[in-house]
């Protein structure tokens, strides 16, 4: 079990400014109480209404080295429950050469690992068939650790309408707060997903479909070929990806890459 003595821990104090986040951190690394509790009061005190707290840099270096501690259900909780935080820094990156740079990456690159390997698990993906809610948050929590976390961060803002409706808007001016996904609308030419060979993470719609299909009947996969597709202007013409929609929308040009 990692002790408070490891050498990162004076970083992560020095940045806590007063939070919870060292609390629930020790509580989780300790063993003291139940770590779906300590998780999501982690989870809770970083991701608060999708914004981005530059705490979570320090806090995920120590999370990718624990994980293996951790039952594979409570693996799955912490996924599921950290992935809005670690999305949440596509909308504010992390400059270059930082210690909390660093810190992030080094813990990000961790998780990677970690992920991938339970992707692969028997136990895991009896585990997301099980709990629809879990199986989709882990989902999403897995897309911020592995791949887009942009597309991550789009996802959780979609999810405010269960995923029915998107939202858009074209730089000529024309936007649409209320897209009605369920019912194929004109303005978005969908894609064709290939079905996932369960190994690779070469092509992010694939292999997120493939997990969501162990997930089974969720409210994500319907929307995927739209939200991975195109939007077609109905004012200008102009096309390009649905992402490019979504973020002008919500903050006036796309994040940054």
């Amino acid at each position: 079990m990692i002790q408070r003595t490891d050498a990162r821990w004076g970083s992560v104090i020095s940045n806590l400014n007063g939070s919870q986040v060292e609390l629930w951190l020790t509580k989780l690394m300790e063993g003291d109480g139940s770590p779906q509790e300590a998780i999501f009061g982690l989870s809770e005190e970083l991701s608060h209404q999708l914004s981005w707290n530059r705490i979570t840099a320090y806090v995920l270096p120590h999370l990718a080295a624990f994980v293996p501690n951790l039952s594979k259900k409570d693996q799955v909780y912490l996924i599921a429950q950290m992935g809005a935080a670690i999305a949440a820094e596509a909308e504010c990156p992390l400059p270059l050469g930082t210690e909390a740079y660093q810190e992030f990456y080094e813990g990000l690159s961790g998780l990677q690992k970690e992920v991938k390997t339970m992707i692969a698990d028997p136990q895991v993906q009896l585990l997301l068939a099980e709990d629809t809610e879990l199986g989709v948050m882990f989902t999403l929590g897995a897309l911020a650790v592995i791949g887009d976390r942009n597309h991550a961060y789009g996802f959780w803002l979609l999810s405010g309408s269960v995923w029915e409706e998107g939202m858009a808007a074209c730089a000529c001016g024309w936007d649409e707060e209320s897209i009605p996904f369920l019912e194929q609308p004109d303005c978005i030419e969908e894609i064709q997903i290939d079905p996932w060979d369960g190994t690779s993470f070469e092509h992010e719609a694939v292999w997120l479909n493939g997990v969501l299909e162990l997930v089974g009947d969720n409210p994500v996969s319907p929307i995927l070929p739209l939200v991975y597709g195109t939007g077609v202007c109905p004012e200008c013409g102009e096309t390009e990806p649905y992402w490019d929609w979504l973020y002008r929308f919500h903050e006036g040009e796309a994040p940054s890459l």
